[in-house]
């Protein structure tokens, strides 16, 4: 099943995201576009441009970016980009991968997707071999015992799902009203991990749901009030219970640790026993629970 893509305004959250860390280290304008970001490795084709050849990195590079992230910035790998500019692979932490541009003397940073006359995007295609490759569905799935969840649905059901979900996300609020029905005859159990990014008010929510004494019950309250014009959950955001304010902290690392960008994402055996990992809503529920295979 192709995945659809995520809510722009969900990727736009992780973004943000990304962008005030940046800023925190003194790159403020550093930011990974879409076109930046490390994707899953595509079928090789003639035209597809060559990886860059990698290179020492430059002292005075490496002194200016330095300089301006206080040492914080991490330089993967330097590579030789067009006209004579120095590529940089570069990381601010886990998940948080870019290429970024210097000047051979290091007086000048430069950020954007640099694309050929052939139409190729050679920043692409840098990120692609230069950066970190997320994880992969079977990993994610593998890593899913260090993260927090909870079951939605009855234990027998014959097919099983994990989504990952906040509160505030309209399209996770969308995937439940699509499921409730079929969790409700028993045909697919859900284990939902509550994770709260996407708002200010999300950890808070999340938090009251994960630390309720019905994990359930809390969702199904958030997902009733759910606003749909502002796109706010309906539960109250409660961030007295510390531990629970732990768990979705821990589950929003996981979740930037396996390189999922936003919500929801779905995990799931299908009929082959495959692992399947979805980035985003899929519309055709009926179709998505068919391609759920067995349980675990």
């Amino acid at each position: 099943m192709a995945p659809f893509p995520l809510h722009r305004s969900v990727r736009r959250a992780r973004l943000a995201a990304f962008a005030l860390l940046c800023a925190g280290l003194g790159l403020a304008g550093l930011q990974p576009a879409a076109a930046q970001t490390a994707s899953a490795p595509a079928a090789a084709e003639s035209t597809a441009p060559a990886a860059p050849e990698v290179i020492p990195v430059p002292p005075a590079v490496q002194a200016t970016l330095d300089k301006l992230t206080g040492g914080k910035a991490q330089i993967l790998k330097a590579f030789k980009a067009p006209n004579g500019l120095i590529g940089l692979a570069l990381s601010l932490g886990a998940g948080h991968n870019t290429i970024l541009y210097a000047s051979a003397d290091g007086a000048y940073l430069f950020q954007g997707a640099i694309i050929d006359a052939q139409g190729q995007n050679l920043t692409q295609a840098a990120a692609d071999t230069m950066l970190p490759q997320p994880p992969t569905a079977a990993e994610n799935f593998a890593a899913l015992d260090k993260a927090v969840t909870y079951l939605w649905g009855q234990d027998s059901a014959k097919k099983e799902l994990w989504i990952v979900f906040d509160p505030n996300c309209i399209y996770c609020h969308k995937a439940f009203e699509d499921l409730k029905s079929y969790v409700a005859d028993g045909t697919v159990k859900v284990h939902i991990l509550q994770v709260g990014f996407l708002k200010p008010s999300s950890l808070g929510k999340a938090a009251a749901i994960l630390g309720a004494k019905d994990p359930v019950a809390a969702l199904t309250e958030d997902e009733t009030k759910f606003d749909v014009a502002q796109e706010e959950g309906g539960i109250a955001a409660d961030l007295s219970n510390a531990e629970a304010v732990a768990k979705v902290k821990a589950n929003n690392a996981w979740m930037d640790a396996q390189g999922i960008q936003g919500t929801p994402y779905l995990l799931f055996h299908d009929t082959q026993g495959k692992v399947v990992g979805i980035a985003g809503y899929v519309q055709d529920t009926a179709k998505l629970i068919a391609e759920i295979g067995p349980k675990g």
